[in-house]
């Protein structure tokens, strides 16, 4: 997924890119535009003073008043020629010494062209190319420059452009992703308070971000309040209705001690299981509105002080059981979920192996992109031929397996809820139940 940061570089650099680059191909034709422009009106104004000294003559050829020409016109090859034709005679300056400068025709009705052609030696010239009515004839005049030394003033000045414009905007550049940066900071804080929400280090996003993303982190703080209320109304409620019905179930559980129904042992077997059926209905369900899952505000659980705090719980609970706890945890075992969720999951399988083991227990936790926590015990375990049941998706636990029953039906809600992996099997080293579950509870550094 492109980052804003590299969205906003990547078109701010294209645009600078194609500024500096209809720029630099301006500012490369315009000093030929200039050095041209120049040239042509100097061109010009000699072409005007050779027309002054033009003489005409009827019956005779055309011919330039007696005096001296400019030296750049006597000097053979010197770069400056021009050109006189009327009528089929011609006037060539010295400088062309026999050659000649071959000129495209004027188009009828035009008076004067600028063209660019090859001179002596295959010099580059610019020419001036005019035609006049003189004397009652038709007169064109052409005056031609070398322009050889610009074309090598202009690839210098090219150069020089160039290299300005690439030093300018690799600075540009520079400056502009460190601005994007700095433009970019609430944003970046914003998404660290998100991560610490995430790890339970914080409730909402307190940082100021700018207004166009002020309203996306407002919506996520709404969001984050509406559902840490709706877990607790959800829990509530169930709360509630558990009190609510335990009333009824007392009444029920008094009715079956009536003098009347003593002689009717089938129906008082009967309301008996009616009335445990809704109790472990009523304690299953409490345990599952208990659990808040991956949707909640997460927090960071210290897996280790609370594994510990749980087998002194155990020990309790379990009163008078010589049992050994082995936990075997990684230095730093920090898991990010709700606390309660974690100890309801962990309490469940510790109070599982407690009844069932004989003299061992041990836990093993470590964090590989997530959970992996394996609970075993030297107990009888599970039979093989229940095993199947055990692990089949959506097969209540409390169903097929007496003894292993509400409490692992719980851990395997939990699972369930964090869309983790659990699976049943027999340890090989303590050789009772193996329970591993992995759940992806890695935490956001």
């Amino acid at each position: 997924m492109t980052s804003l940061q590299s969205r906003l570089a990547l078109w701010l650099g294209l645009s600078l890119l194609l500024v500096f680059g209809a720029f630099g191909l301006l500012m490369s034709q315009f000093p030929r535009y200039l050095a041209e422009g120049t040239m042509v009106t100097r061109l010009s104004h000699d072409g005007e003073g050779l027309l002054a000294r033009l003489l005409v003559v009827e019956g005779q050829p055309i011919a330039l008043h007696p005096g001296p020409l400019a030296p750049i016109y006597q000097t053979p090859f010197s770069g400056h020629y021009f050109r006189i034709e009327s009528g089929g005679a011609v006037l060539r300056s010295p400088s062309l010494w026999d050659e000649d400068l071959h000129l495209r025709p004027l188009p009828p009705g035009q008076t004067h062209d600028v063209q660019h052609i090859r001179g002596p030696d295959g010099q580059p010239l610019l020419a001036w190319v005019q035609r006049v009515r003189f004397g009652g004839r038709e007169v064109t005049v052409a005056v031609a420059e070398d322009v050889s030394h610009i074309e090598q003033d202009i690839r210098r000045f090219r150069t020089q452009i160039l290299l300005g414009m690439g030093v300018t905007l690799g600075v540009l550049l520079l400056l502009q992703a460190a601005l994007v940066r700095h433009s970019l900071r609430p944003v970046q804080a914003a998404t660290r308070e998100l991560r610490a929400v995430e790890q339970g280090r914080a409730r909402a996003i307190r940082t100021r971000v700018p207004s166009e993303v002020a309203p996306l982190v407002t919506e996520i703080n709404r969001l984050l309040g509406a559902m840490q209320r709706r877990i607790e109304r959800s829990r509530n409620a169930t709360g509630n209705l558990a009190h609510a019905i335990k009333t009824p179930l007392s009444v029920l559980g008094q009715l079956r001690d009536r003098p009347g129904l003593r002689d009717q042992p089938a129906l008082r077997a009967e309301l008996d299981q009616a009335i445990g059926s809704i109790r472990t209905a009523i304690e299953r369900e409490l345990k599952r509105a208990r659990l808040a899952g991956p949707v909640a505000p997460g927090q960071q659980v210290d897996l280790a002080r609370e594994l510990a705090d749980l087998v002194d719980v155990m020990r309790k609970v379990h009163g008078g059981r010589d049992i050994d706890v082995d936990l075997h945890l990684p230095r730093r075992a920090r898991v990010c979920a709700d606390r309660e969720d974690l100890l309801e999951l962990m309490g469940n399988l510790l109070d599982n192996a407690f009844k069932w083991a004989r003299r061992r227990i041990r836990v093993d936790a470590r964090l590989d992109g997530g959970l992996t926590l394996v609970v075993a015990d030297d107990g009888p375990g599970i039979a093989a031929g229940a095993l199947a049941a055990v692990t089949t998706r959506g097969t209540r636990l409390d169903e097929n397996q007496p003894g292993h029953g509400l409490g692992l039906a719980i851990v395997n809600d939990i699972v369930a809820q964090y869309e983790g992996s659990i699976d049943f099997g027999r340890d090989p080293a303590l050789g009772g139940l193996r329970v591993e579950l992995h759940l992806p509870l890695a935490c956001s550094e």
